[in-house]
């Protein structure tokens, strides 16, 4: 399956490039119409108009988590069928652990998009403002409450694009483009084993500073590993999982850790039992294909206790 991935910040073009996107890749564009029409013919209607206004703050809708997974539920299915174009919908958190997806941030100077929402919308300067800051913090409110993550952290993303600097439909072409070279089946020298990092065919390399991590829950487990004097390294391999009938492959996988001196792996997951079990596949994926390796997934009730703990034993060890 095909995807590409689009997070924007308002003003930046993001639905009329998606749209150009999808005529030229001939993808299926999934934006807001797409998905409240799919989940409407199976009963399940959205109370609020926005996603941003279901999750957090005072006026939380009861039934927006019931909503925000089936709508979640919804895209995996329409991606096992079809080639998609994700417009928002935290499309790069739910496809992050697929390798060949293409994960795109558009954005532009807020000035420029100030600008744009005036002409677009006809609006005063002041209002533009006003509607502009208000969107940008609903989306980094959505990214924090339903996926943990920062919504601005460009690191999450394999393309960034300033719109300012081309014309949408040319930028659309330049995603088309990428998708093509990133989809590429890449040469495998060293067969099935793990690829070191500086041969990894789809993660970008890691970086020594705090924001590598791609989740909130990996930097606190850093933490209590250095709090321990455990050594560890952040994703230091990629393992291969799946190859087409060609030998492309198709399905990779990093787990976040490796404990030299325990000589052990190791994956966290802070996502509910039903959520996980895309990570439970990949690590059985594993025992089936590299038996030596020894990996272990710390689940979301692990994680919390190994938090009580290092919590308990952090204080005691500044009293004394």
């Amino acid at each position: 399956m095909g995807i590409i991935t689009i997070s924007r910040e308002f003003g930046s073009g993001g639905e009329t490039i998606a749209r150009f996107l999808a005529e030229k890749t001939h993808f299926l564009l999934v934006n807001k119409e797409i998905i409240i029409q799919g989940l409407a013919e199976h009963g399940i209607k959205k109370t609020k108009e926005r996603l941003e206004d279901l999750v957090g703050g005072e006026e939380e809708d009861p039934d927006g988590r019931y909503y925000i997974e089936a709508m979640h539920d919804y895209i995996y299915d329409l991606a096992i069928r079809n080639d998609l174009i994700i417009l928002g919908r935290g499309g790069s958190i739910l496809f992050h652990d697929y390798p060949p997806a293409l994960h795109v941030k558009l954005i532009a100077q807020f000035t420029f998009r100030v600008q744009r929402a005036m002409k677009l919308y006809d609006l005063k300067s002041k209002t533009a403002i006003k509607l502009i800051k208000e969107q940008d913090r609903d989306k980094r409110q959505y990214y924090r409450e339903v996926f943990n993550v920062n919504w601005t952290n460009l690191r999450s993303y394999d393309l960034v694009l300033n719109t300012e600097k081309t014309d949408l439909e040319d930028a659309a072409d330049i995603i088309a483009n990428a998708y093509r070279i990133h989809a590429e089946p890449r040469e495998i020298k060293n067969g099935p084993r793990g690829v070191d990092i500086e041969d990894r065919l789809f993660i970008s390399p890691a970086d020594a500073e705090a924001d590598q991590f791609m989740h909130p829950s990996e930097e606190e487990f850093a933490h209590m590993l250095d709090f321990y004097r455990i050594r560890w390294e952040y994703e230091p391999k990629t393992f291969l999982l799946e190859w087409d009938s060609e030998g492309n492959v198709i399905e990779a996988f990093s787990p976040d850790y490796y404990l030299p001196d325990q000589d052990l792996y190791i994956e966290l997951t802070t996502q509910k039992p039903k959520q996980a079990w895309r990570k439970n596949r990949k690590i059985r994926r594993m025992a089936d294909l590299y038996p030596d390796i020894n990996i272990r997934l710390i689940d979301k009730k692990g994680f919390e206790s190994l938090l009580r703990k290092h919590s308990i034993d952090h204080d005691e060890g500044e009293e004394s």
